[in-house]
């Protein structure tokens, strides 16, 4: 080769040089490679002024729905009841023709008397063969055939009895009361029609007060039960807001959209009507007591995690640092489980912590915070 042909200095220059890329090479390859920046979802900690700035939209609903129908099968001779119309509760709504359950009663209680007649002389019968018995005049056989036939008679007359209070409530089922004050949204069948048992005849709403679920994100959710006032609005209503209370906090998110729905009743407001159907938007507002951050702050439970490399009994928290886009563990104190997450001690007010994937991150990491 050529380099075998050159001088010793030349041979050693290319040697140096040989060796300088093989040492970079190696260097190379020790450099780490940086940590990838990782999107997280966050959290800010007792978070009242964005839970407060937020709206959360709805549609209102009656505070009772009911489709009222008839426990058994007839024509329909008279619907009492018209799209629109007010009704007070046990009110008329409609009305079954009565003649065959009116008959069916009546055939019953004539069954019933013949067979009370056929007890009595049942009873009759026994008391005479007893007698006979004591005298020695019959058989402890003929008196205990005459018993049995005493408990034969008896036993139907309590299943006419029972077929006759049947009857009679049937009876009673060929009309239809409005269980509560309310109006009537729809009807489902006409005058003179068949219908059967359960078939809708018409739909009844209670509007008195209006309901409407509202989905409360996952990181807020802890705050729900602080709220103390609620406002709503309609954009069919400009103007006017309506005063709110929490009726209900669903103890289970949504797979899919990871919010939990609250609902939230109202009454109707003066001068105004909320219909159901209509879309409105609620905003609520938080007063956090004084020992709130002492008898621990509602987390997902999302946001907990224990390394393998600490005890069990450890459980840390993700702590971003918003100005470095990084992520710090912290340790901190499980005070107990609530119903939608964790009660814990160890991270302060306005503080942002992680809710989840907590599992891929280190120390320093830089972070992405997909919201806010």
């Amino acid at each position: 080769m050529m380099i075998d042909k050159a001088p010793a200095s030349i041979r050693a220059i290319w040697l140096c040089l040989a060796v300088s890329c093989l040492v970079l090479a190696g260097c190379e390859e020790q450099i780490p490679a940086e940590a990838p920046v990782r999107p997280v979802i966050s959290m800010v900690v007792g978070d009242v002024e964005s839970f407060r700035s937020e709206t959360y939209p709805g549609r209102a609903t009656a505070t009772q729905e009911i489709n009222v129908s008839f426990e058994v099968s007839g024509k329909m001779i008279e619907r009492r009841a018209n799209t629109g119309d007010q009704v007070k509760s046990g009110d008329v709504l409609a009305v079954l023709e009565s003649d065959r359950f009116e008959a069916r009663v009546r055939r019953l209680k004539a069954e019933k008397s013949a067979a009370q007649g056929q007890l009595v002389n049942a009873e009759n019968q026994l008391k005479r063969q007893e007698e006979l018995l004591s005298q020695g005049f019959a058989t402890q056989a003929r008196v205990d055939r005459n018993k049995a036939a005493l408990r034969t008679a008896r036993g139907k007359v309590n299943a006419l009895q029972a077929a006759i209070e049947n009857a009679e409530i049937d009876l009673s089922h060929t009309t239809v009361t409005a269980p509560f004050d309310g109006t009537v949204s729809e009807t489902f069948a006409e005058n003179f029609q068949n219908v059967v048992a359960k078939q809708r005849i018409l739909r009844l709403l209670d509007t008195s007060q209006i309901e409407m679920v509202v989905s409360v994100p996952e990181d807020k959710i802890g705050l729900a039960r602080h709220v103390t006032k609620i406002l709503v609005s309609f954009k069919t209503l400009p103007g006017v807001e309506i005063l709110a209370k929490i009726k209900e906090i669903s103890n289970e998110a949504s797979l899919t959209t990871r919010t939990y729905p609250v609902t939230i009743v109202m009454d109707q407001p003066q001068g105004a009507e909320i219909k159901p159907g209509m879309a409105g938007e609620a905003k609520g507002f938080v007063q956090l007591p004084d020992e709130w951050i002492q008898k621990g702050i509602e987390i997902p439970a999302s946001a907990l995690f224990s390394p393998d490399d600490t005890k069990t009994s450890q459980v840390f928290v993700w702590v971003i640092n918003e100005a470095e886009s990084t992520v710090k563990r912290r340790q901190i104190q499980v005070v107990a489980t609530s119903k939608r997450g964790m009660l814990i001690k160890g991270v302060k007010p306005k503080e942002r912590i992680v809710t989840a994937g907590v599992s891929f991150l280190s120390d320093g990491q830089k972070i992405r915070i997909l919201s806010k």
